[in-house]
């Protein structure tokens, strides 16, 4: 699947509206999608944060895996 950018997935959900209906739409879109992102962890974060707690044996591996794997 193809990544879009914020700005094309914004151009592709609102298309349907009226023009200046759609612009709102488009532009709370945009800022809603960037908020989030703000707040999503990075890879690196993330990946730290295991480590973390496995070195220092906060959780098992085992117990790590039952925790996030897809049900």
């Amino acid at each position: 699947m193809e990544k879009e950018t914020i700005e094309e997935a914004a151009e592709n959900y609102t298309e349907f509206w009226l023009q200046n209906k759609g612009l709102l739409i488009r532009d709370a879109f945009i800022e809603g999608a960037k908020w989030q992102a703000e707040r999503m962890y990075s890879e690196e974060d993330m990946t730290n944060y295991a480590m973390f707690i496995l070195l220092n044996k906060l959780i098992t591996p085992k117990e790590w895996f039952e925790q996030f794997k897809k049900k």
